[in-house]
């Protein structure tokens, strides 16, 4: 039996086009708060957990959220709020697209290899959510670091995509467009699976309402956006760690933080760069703007799911259109 992710009338295909039209009107929502969330990531202050600061610390330039907001606006304009926007349309497009089609034909897949069902529903949604993001995360992630190194690229710089994609070929070779990767993909196996699995839970559970009359069915756009928030809102606040690994390694070896992140760029694998920031910045620096990043991942999920489950929609009723004119 199919999630009520997809369709036995939509092929892979299709359910790729409704992943890439949610993935573009996604980013375009949350890009703000995303360069806020990368520059907090990138700050190698110490932190500490409750309310014995250490005053003596260095001042930190991005705090708070709206702090933040306002130092770029101000400092940048308008602009400096969508900084690495392009390669995150990118990124977004071909990485939904990407994760769905996978799910999709996973999804198939495990039903040839078992069509008595005996294998339990949430397992099969787990796996197909964390195979398909995996699967997205290697397909598509240059985009993901170009999007990190444009949000904190200098105001006077203005590089295209295909001029910073040239600078890191020619700088640090083809590995430099995968930096970070490990534990991106070690970060994206569960969220991905936690994300589909529960989002199929919260769906579901509302579409059973919907039968029932309990709920109208007018609101169905609502309940999906609702699922689609509290499934991510859960997912990453599991991985957020590794985030933020993630982006210390992207910017290794880039010009514009050379300066700013000489510890950052003797790290060499995801495991040390981990320990260091413990050692270094402490255990709560795991979670720089985890803040921001829970105020993105809602608004993201719940528009992602909304828009793909309305293109989905309008894919159905075209096919019912051509198969039923009458």
């Amino acid at each position: 039996m199919p999630s009520y992710i997809t369709d036995a009338n939509l092929s892979s295909y299709e359910l790729a086009f409704c992943g890439g039209m949610a993935g573009v009107v996604s980013r375009v929502v949350i890009a703000p708060l995303d360069v806020v969330k990368i520059r907090m990531q990138l700050q190698t202050h110490r932190t500490h957990f409750g309310f014995n600061r250490n005053k003596k610390n260095t001042v930190v330039k991005y705090s708070k959220i709206t702090q933040a907001l306002q130092i770029i606006l101000k400092e940048e304009g308008i602009k400096g709020l969508y900084k690495g926007n392009m390669p995150a349309e990118y990124l977004y497009l071909s990485y939904s697209a990407v994760e769905f089609w996978a799910y999709k034909e996973l999804e198939q897949m495990i039903e040839k290899i078992d069509p008595k069902r005996t294998l339990p529903h949430t397992l099969k949604t787990f796996g197909c959510g964390m195979i398909a993001g995996c699967a997205a995360t290697a397909a598509t992630y240059p985009f993901d670091l170009l999007r990190t190194r444009f949000a904190v690229q200098a105001l006077e710089k203005n590089t295209s995509v295909t001029r910073a994609m040239a600078d890191i070929y020619k700088l640090e070779g083809a590995v430099g467009f995968y930096r970070g990767l490990w534990p991106a993909i070690i970060q994206i196996m569960p969220y991905m699976g936690l994300l589909f699995s529960s989002y199929d839970i919260f769906a579901k559970g509302f579409k059973d309402l919907r039968d029932q009359q309990i709920l109208s069915a007018s609101y169905k756009p609502t309940h999906d956006m609702i699922s689609g928030a509290l499934s991510g809102f859960f997912s990453k606040m599991a991985v957020y760690p590794f985030d933020l690994v993630r982006k210390r390694l992207q910017m290794e070896g880039s010009n514009n933080n050379r300066s700013q992140t000489a510890k950052v760029i003797r790290r060499s694998s995801w495991w040390s760069c981990l320990k260091n920031i413990v050692q270094q910045e402490g255990v709560k620096s795991l979670y720089k703007g985890l803040a921001p990043s829970l105020l993105k991942v809602a608004p993201a999920n719940a528009v992602t799911f909304m828009v793909f489950e309305e293109t989905k929609d309008v894919l159905l009723w075209f096919k019912n259109q051509k198969d039923d004119p009458l």
